[in-house]
């Protein structure tokens, strides 16, 4: 009978610990929001996504119209203060470039992401992290000038904090991020987002964010340890969503 009882707290407390949400690129955050959250050291993500014209860059388009798009990506939290992840969005374009044929997904932008968080949150303050999406491009930066896409490129600073109120879990959330593309200056600038997961179920997660030009609503849950599901309305008419393997290598 106790071993029974310790079974099912051991696999409660399993899915409990390290059931941070993550981002569609692969790393964890919000929704399109970047978090100062980090997942459990050897946490492996393999993700795929349905992305709404609404939630994609604005240089992403095809003859100056967007379009919704397929996401997918793999991501590994190394330590607990790093996380990389390399994730792919397939581009609308016409087959080999031949303007008579029906358009298509016949290439797709691959990036790669990286986040560190060097002040872990404690009591009294919040946790900190830096990142860039779409590493590796810097003579935007640098120069003014881009060699090949920077569809996701940006550079940010994050602050997570988490309250316990009555055994439910409020998040603050609240972030600076720079894209490089002048396509996408109207994401520059503040944003943030609140998350709650509450008492009775805390696997599961609310999320209401500002991404810089609308409100996105949604939510996440980690199920039976290993699947991942999230979706969310972006500016209260794109359905973005989709579903992630989680595993957490032992080392």
């Amino acid at each position: 009978m106790y071993k029974k009882i310790y079974t099912l707290l051991v696999l409660w407390v399993s899915v409990v610990v390290g059931t941070h949400a993550q981002e569609y690129h692969g790393t964890t955050g919000l929704l399109q929001v970047p978090s100062a959250e980090t997942d459990s050291a050897g946490t492996f993500r393999g993700n795929m996504m349905f992305l709404s014209k609404e939630f994609t860059p604005n240089q992403m388009a095809f003859n100056k119209e967007k379009y919704n798009t397929f996401n997918y990506g793999v991501g590994l939290t190394v330590w607990d203060w790093v996380e990389i992840s390399y994730c792919a969005s397939l581009l609308k374009m016409y087959k080999n470039h031949d303007k008579t044929s029906t358009p298509g997904y016949y290439n797709e932008d691959r990036r790669v992401n990286v986040k560190f968080r060097p002040l872990k949150e404690g009591r009294w303050w919040p946790a900190i992290a830096v990142g860039m999406d779409d590493i590796g491009r810097f003579q935007k930066f640098t120069t003014g000038k881009a060699i090949g896409n920077n569809y996701y490129q940006n550079i940010y600073i994050a602050g997570s904090k988490h309250f316990n109120i009555h055994g439910y879990e409020l998040g603050a959330h609240l972030a600076y991020r720079y894209y490089s593309a002048e396509i996408n200056a109207e994401h520059r600038g503040v944003v943030g987002g609140v998350t709650l997961r509450p008492a009775f179920y805390r696997p599961l997660r609310f999320i209401a964010e500002w991404d810089g030009v609308g409100v996105n609503v949604g939510a996440d849950v980690l199920l039976w340890r290993h699947l991942f599901i999230q979706a969310c309305l972006v500016h209260g008419r794109g359905f973005t969503g989709g579903l992630s393997y989680h595993y957490t290598i032992p080392y």
